[in-house]
C-alpha cells in the first residue's frame, strides 16, 4: 500500500511543472504539463455516474415488481431473493424490507424478520409496527 501512494505521488509531482538543473551553471527546463481539471473528461464522468444511478434505479423497482409477484403467489423464497437483489442496487424503501420481513416470518425466521421489520419501522413503513407486535404476541404464546 505505501509503494503505491508513493508511486502515486511521485507521478504527481511529475505531471506537475518540473524544473531540472545538471550543473550549477544550467539554467532550469520548464518541461510541458497537462491539465488536471479538464471540463470535458469531468462531464463525461458526471454524465456516466448519472446513467448508472439510472440504471440502479430501475433494477430496484424491476427487483421490486418480482418480490411483489413472488409475495402476491406466496413464494417466499422467490421474494427474499428479489428483495437482496434489489437492496443490492443500493435503493432501498420501507416497504421492501416490510416485504422481506414478511417473506421471513412465513418461512419461520423470526430473527430476521424482526430485524427487517424494525428496519422497515426505522424508515416509516407504520405497519412494521404492528407486526413487531404481532411476533411479540407469537413470542409469548410459546
Amino acid at each position: 500500500m505505501r509503494k503505491k501512494v508513493l508511486a502515486i505521488t511521485i507521478t504527481c509531482a511529475m505531471a506537475m511543472n518540473v524544473n531540472a538543473q545538471i550543473y550549477p551553471g544550467d539554467t532550469s527546463i520548464k518541461l510541458p504539463t497537462m491539465s488536471l481539471y479538464d471540463p470535458n473528461i469531468t462531464n463525461m464522468y458526471l454524465r456516466a455516474l448519472a446513467e448508472t444511478a439510472a440504471q440502479r434505479e430501475e433494477n430496484y423497482y424491476r427487483y421490486y415488481d418480482l418480490a411483489l409477484e413472488a409475495s402476491k403467489n406466496k413464494q417466499w423464497s422467490h421474494v427474499i431473493y428479489y428483495v437482496n437483489e434489489a437492496l443490492d442496487t443500493h435503493y432501498y424503501s420501507c416497504e421492501i424490507y416490510y416485504l422481506r420481513g414478511r417473506a421471513n416470518e412465513e418461512l419461520g425466521k423470526m430473527r430476521a424478520a424482526k430485524k427487517d421489520y424494525k428496519n422497515a419501522y426505522k424508515y416509516g413503513c407504520e405497519e412494521a409496527a404492528e407486526a413487531l407486535e404481532s411476533l411479540k404476541a407469537k413470542k409469548r404464546q410459546k
